[in-house]
């Protein structure tokens, strides 16, 4: 059966940003189908599935570009990044098992689906089982599990496990599900690694995802040992090119700029993680302008503390503004291409998500604007809906989310979700995990020397 959307303000976010006034969108299986005013596509479509989305901003669905589901929200504050991974974050993936994984990314895909994310790139452990949430929450995931091999880093994934999982899950849930070969960190990965890494890839036509540098003490620290920029490393392992997408990338050199627009390589921002690690802004407006494709990212739920996507919007905005001094250095219309259609580039699914357009999957969210930190709502000469939805809208406003043509959140509801049974098990899993972690967390005074 179609479903037709009507009566919505509908955001396109297609080539010319086209916004319908009392839009329309209808959409068939998976696709949508037709697009423009609802008079004109009431006469079009009959015997239809109608929503009605009055008061409502009809919209794609947000693109997250880089996520860690994880179980350690808020127990982990107020230090410098490296201080942070080596206290908290490295000796939970230690003890991290299976069902860890299940739970943390059932909750963190949930969550992210309630505020209008229907796209994550996940970076996580153990992600069989985190394919398995997608599978039942109805999201879209790019699965890139951490790998790390060298000394010290060793209980992480390995490449060969990663192969494992391109093999078993991807394309799997409908198409859904897509796994990419994931790298935990430069210093992380041997040079072995990185090249087994690209030469997979290659073979099997897929993705890389890992981390840039988010600390310019790192950044400083490789080229001293290096005698090279980051980014020149990544070149010289062979990783970078049009399907590798690196997260951060705070201390980006024009120079670093130019190799990532030579290889097509993209960037997953992630504002609202680099301003609580305090470890930098990355030259968004400089990428951008240079042809480099950029994408919006949450990072981790323990270095951000959710995954709102409409917060990471605005703190986009934000942070180049303040950044530079410029007021005009990201307009609200370019945040929301950062968190649709240049997400979608940057995981190079534009032909298949990013916008609402003719042609491409049924991914698509409703956004009530009929409230106070919504209002006023105008028209004509001062239209306010496209501002207001970048720096007044927050996940809170989401009242139906569409993925692939079927309804995973209703009336504000994850569909086919018991959330206070997931809550229970997500708590329990934290409190052990922690108990289990205790004999791993280093001393801190013993945390400074950080092996390059």
């Amino acid at each position: 059966m179609k479903t037709l959307i009507v009566h919505g303000y509908v955001l396109t976010v297609d080539k010319a940003f086209t916004i319908i006034h009392d839009g329309a969108v209808c959409y068939e299986d998976s696709r949508i189908i037709d697009i423009g005013l609802t008079e004109e596509l009431l006469r079009r479509h009959d015997g239809v599935k109608i929503i009605d989305a009055s008061k409502k901003i009809v919209m794609p669905g947000l693109i997250n570009t880089h996520l860690h589901s994880g179980l350690i929200r808020g127990t982990a504050e107020d230090l410098k990044v490296w201080e942070w991974l080596a206290l908290h974050v490295d000796p939970k993936h230690k003890v991290l098992q299976p069902e860890d994984a299940y739970i943390a990314s059932k909750v963190c895909y949930s969550e992210a689906l309630l505020s209008g994310t229907t796209t994550v790139v996940d970076m996580y452990r153990h992600m069989d089982r985190c394919a398995d949430s997608a599978e039942e929450t109805g999201i879209r995931a790019v699965l890139a599990p951490y790998v790390g091999d060298r000394p010290g880093y060793d209980y992480f994934e390995k490449v060969d496990t990663n192969e494992r999982l391109y093999l078993d899950r991807h394309g799997s849930a409908d198409g859904r599900v897509n796994v990419w070969f994931g790298m935990e960190h430069l210093v992380y990965c041997s040079e072995e690694a990185f090249r087994r890494t690209a030469a997979l890839a290659e073979k099997y036509d897929t993705g890389i995802h890992t981390h840039g540098e988010e600390s310019i003490q790192m950044a400083n620290m490789i080229r001293e040992k290096y005698g090279c920029a980051p980014m020149q490393v990544f070149y010289n392992r062979g990783i970078l090119g049009p399907k590798t997408l690196i997260a951060h990338c705070c201390w980006i050199t024009p120079y670093e700029i130019e190799i990532m627009r030579s290889t097509g390589t993209s960037i997953a921002h992630c504002p609202v993680s680099n301003m609580k690690l305090a470890s930098g802004i990355c030259p968004v407006p400089a990428a951008l302008k240079a042809g480099v494709h950029v994408g919006l990212g949450s990072d981790g739920i323990k270095e951000n503390n959710n995954v709102d996507m409409f917060e990471e919007m605005k703190f986009a905005a934000l942070l180049q503004k303040l950044g530079s001094l410029d007021a005009t250095a990201m307009p609200a219309e370019e945040a929301i291409r950062l968190a649709t259609i240049y997400g979608a580039q940057a995981i190079h699914m534009e032909d298949q998500i990013g916008s609402l357009e003719v042609g491409k999957k049924a991914d698509i969210v409703l956004l009530d604007y009929n409230n106070l930190h919504m209002a006023p709502h105008l028209f004509g000469k001062y239209e306010n809906f496209v501002p207001n939805i970048v720096h007044s809208a927050n996940g809170a406003d989401v009242t139906t989310v569409i993925v692939n043509g079927k309804t995973v959140v209703e009336d504000k509801k994850l569909v086919g979700v018991d959330v206070e049974k997931l809550l229970g098990e997500y708590t329990a899993a934290t409190e052990a995990l922690i108990q289990r972690r205790e004999p791993y967390v280093p001393d801190a005074a013993s945390i400074n020397d950080v092996v390059v």
